[in-house]
């Protein structure tokens, strides 16, 4: 037996107790060690047909069988492009969690999976449980030469130490005192795999005893503690237009714009000379989603790393040996043949975010009135483009070109800064095109003289793509379900279930104070002034705070759960508080002095939904538990009237328009009723396929022909939004016609927030039961922005304008800020 893999058996503490599994091609390497590490120390192997391995659902319940009798794999060595196909969920829940049989974890053969990635694959107590390691090595050296058994998610992944005293290590390259850059050779006297291409050339008389040092065609950093990190491969570097770039740094700094669950690769199309970006996305993404995610990414590229193509893909292929299959990659994302004049509207489109106005006679009239160019009056240029984009675009398009001479004319007038986009396109419906683009003509690289100058400069004729960046985020020890609260942008105030309330700098999210009740706080707080706020407990009290100091200024015994907001009357006198209590689910008290003004009991049940002032009318409107819904004196808390819907109502009612006499509320068996202020009785219904739990968003914008719109959501994964006309005359009316609805993948339980953000206009925030939050479109719900929090969200946001940022709990215990 092999001295190495001798020592990877101490390491990795083998037995006969280990059960491998053999799933490595007997083509590829690895299956050798697979196979003879279970030999030596007498453990089991299981193997697998190989009409198996097309399917990793039944790989997977193979080596973690769900019957208890049968037993799991203790050893598992794959590609981390192969083990990716269980899936995040999979791997999580079943390969490694702390319950399951898997004790040795070896990935190899390919870039080790990031951080970020690792961190959605598992605990980090994980660790402490099992050896997840980095394993690296070349056949030429017989397999294993490097090991690396990670000790935190949180630090750099590095090659590892030899795992035998004889490999020896060397980096060939330039030393700058603290690191030491350069490719990777690998070195052994005992380990030598037999090349005839190299090996009978070298010396004959050196002796067996001689160190035989082979390139392992990686690059890699050694840091001044003798960690190596790699690089890329050493064929990873093209020359791109006169540039050197590489492949793997590109993918690198394209990774780091992705979701934790996203992966990058970057490919290089030689005939075309094209760099394409593959992105791995596991939930298919709207056309803006990508085009705002590719944006982001040219962003953090310069202009010579800027992929010509994104390609999204829902999986990568992998070939016989588990490793991703680039060849099979490169056929699915080479581009069909396009016309030249739709290759250049598309780049316009794509990449530089400039098209043109479809409805002509409104074009034509903008072009009159307006002085600045916009569209395809633009030049090329004043459209963002660079001469890096003109030969990307003139090397595709003089493909299709006969006349040698048409290719540098295009080049030309691409970058004349007098020449619009509308002659170019005239220019191009007129070249004369062959068929096929077989032909191949480079551009002289002597026009390219300023293609390193700057970033990219993106002059959008549309509304800009919206970037959210996180900017700080706080721990409140438990899940943070409140509503988060803010006042004149000067504090943002929320509590949690681990009992904290915090009033916190907006801007930079250190605590100005701190509030410890004597249990879990789910209540939005209500700010009486600077000095003065209110919020209700589950004990059953309402608290009275100095949000500056955190001193408790009074609490007031209400007898049960209080969750939803306290109500400051419009007058500044009265404090209406609704909650769980047996007795009185309903108080009244003096803002002053907080003496009782009077009590009620509305319904059956409690009340979890905030109450609704009427403006000018001195009443109010709320509905309970039991489906009953009042409107109530505020000043004697006497019932005006009564009605009741047959199910719960869990959302606090709205007025439709702010002068309205029509009020909406929300039954939780999904149905949005319009009621009458007078009355009460019900004028119209819109029926939704899901509980709702979510209170309503209601906004009357200018620009919409006066009518009003509403926006939820629900249960069955959907953010919806109504349109709701009002009749005109003595008669009061309403219709409820969907405007849009969209599907997040999981339950709502946040009520949506609609936010102004300029030059955008009306945007509309919600979040969802799986972490993933997102910024719509109000006009047609289009998803402008997404990503997901590493917990639940049951929070509803809040938002201040003037600093751009949106406050939303978390169930992962944080409140995160994140700037628009």
């Amino acid at each position: 037996m092999h001295r190495p893999q001798y020592s990877g058996t101490q390491k990795l503490n083998v037995s006969m107790a280990d059960i491998i599994y053999l799933g490595t091609p007997c083509t590829f390497d690895p299956f050798v060690v697979e196979f003879f590490l279970a030999l030596q120390n007498g453990a089991t192997l299981l193997t697998s047909h190989h009409t198996m391995k097309d399917s990793p659902s039944r790989v997977l319940s193979a080596l973690f069988p769900d019957n208890l009798v049968k037993p799991g794999i203790t050893i598992l060595q794959m590609t981390p492009s192969l083990f990716r196909q269980f899936g995040a969920t999979s791997i999580r829940e079943r390969i490694l969690s702390s319950s399951s049989s898997l004790r040795v974890l070896l990935l190899g053969g390919e870039p080790f999976p990031s951080n970020a990635e690792l961190v959605t694959w598992m605990d980090p107590s994980v660790l402490l449980q099992k050896h997840i390691c980095n394993i690296y090595g070349i056949t030429e050296i017989s397999c294993w030469s490097l090991l690396h058994i990670i000790q935190s998610l949180q630090s750099q992944i590095s090659l590892g130490t030899p795992i035998d005293e004889d490999t020896i290590l060397q980096i060939k390259g330039q030393n700058d005192g603290d690191s030491q850059q350069g490719e990777l050779l690998l070195g052994s006297a005992t380990r030598r795999c037999y090349i005839p291409e190299i090996d009978d050339k070298l010396d004959t008389q050196k002796g067996d005893s001689s160190i035989c040092f082979r390139a392992t065609g990686d690059l890699v950093t050694r840091l001044k503690d003798g960690t190596i990190l790699y690089g890329e491969r050493a064929n990873d570097v093209v020359k791109r237009a006169g540039n050197r770039i590489s492949l793997g740094l590109i993918t690198r700094k394209i990774q780091k714009c992705l979701l934790s669950s996203e992966l990058a690769t970057c490919l290089w199309l030689e005939d075309l000379q094209k760099l394409i970006c593959c992105i791995r996305s596991q939930e298919p993404k709207s056309r803006v989603q990508q085009r705002a995610q590719t944006f982001d990414i040219l962003s953090k590229v310069s202009i010579a790393e800027q992929p010509d193509r994104f390609v999204y893909l829902q999986h990568f292929p992998c070939n016989v040996h588990g490793k991703l299959d680039k060849q099979l990659l490169l056929k699915e994302c080479i581009p069909l043949a396009q016309p030249a004049q739709q290759i250049l509207k598309s780049y316009l489109h794509d990449r530089l975010e400039c098209v043109e106005e479809t409805d002509e006679k409104w074009a034509k009239r903008q072009r009159l009135e307006d002085s600045n160019p916009c569209g395809y009056d633009l030049s090329f240029r004043q459209a963002g483009g660079t001469s890096f984009h003109a030969i990307t675009i003139c090397r595709e398009i003089g493909l299709q070109m006969c006349i040698d001479d048409e290719q540098r004319h295009l080049f030309e007038m691409l970058l004349d800064e007098n020449i619009p986009l509308r002659t170019v396109l005239r220019f191009l419906d007129t070249a004369k095109l062959v068929a096929n683009n077989i032909k191949l003509k480079p551009v002289e690289p002597a026009a390219v003289t300023n293609c390193h100058h700057g970033g990219l400069i993106i002059k959008r004729i549309e509304q800009p793509v919206l970037k959210l960046q996180f900017h700080w985020k706080v721990n409140f020890e438990k899940c943070v379900d409140s509503p988060v609260a803010e006042y004149e942008g000067r504090y943002v105030c929320v509590g949690a279930h681990s009992k904290i309330l915090r009033t916190l700098d907006p801007l930079t999210g250190s605590e100005l104070s701190k509030v410890r009740l004597p249990n879990r706080i789910e209540c939005k707080v209500t700010f009486l002034s600077e000095q003065l706020a209110i919020v209700g407990c589950y004990d059953g009290c309402l608290y009275g705070f100095n949000p500056q100091t955190g001193d408790i200024v009074f609490n007031v015994g209400i007898g049960g759960m209080i969750k939803s907001q306290p109500l400051l009357t419009a007058d500044g006198r009265r404090i209406i508080v609704c909650s769980y209590a047996e007795d009185y689910n309903v108080y009244c008290l003096s803002a002053e002095r907080q003496e009782v003004l009077w009590c009620l009991r509305i319904g059956e049940k409690p009340i979890f939904a905030g109450p609704l002032e009427l403006p000018n009318e001195q009443s109010l409107i709320m509905c309970t538990l039991d489906g009953s819904y009042s409107r109530v004196a505020i000043t004697d808390g006497s019932v005006e009237w009564t009605q009741k819907l047959k199910e719960p109502i869990f959302s606090t009612p709205v007025l439709l328009e702010s002068k309205s006499n029509i009020f909406l509320s929300a039954e939780v068996a999904g149905r949005i009723h319009a009621c009458h202020v007078g009355n009460g009785k019900i004028l119209a219904t819109f029926s939704t396929e899901g509980n709702i739990f979510s209170s309503l968003a209601v906004k009357t914008p200018p620009t919409f022909m006066g009518h009003s719109f509403v926006v939820f959501g629900c249960i069955d994964q959907h953010v919806y939004c109504l349109r709701c006309k009002t009749g005109s005359g003595s008669t009061v009316s309403v219709d409820f016609e969907l405007h849009w609805k969209i599907n997040l993948g999981a339950p709502i339980y946040a009520t949506p927030s609609l936010l102004t953000v300029h030059p955008n206009g009306l945007l509309v925030w919600c979040g969802a039961t799986d972490g993933r939050v997102v910024l719509m479109n109000f006009r047609n719900g289009e998803i402008q922005w997404s990503d997901k929090l590493p917990g639940e969200v049951f929070s509803s946001a809040c938002y201040i304008e003037s600093l751009r940022r949106v406050y939303v709990g978390c169930r992962d215990n944080f409140l995160y800020c994140l700037g628009i």
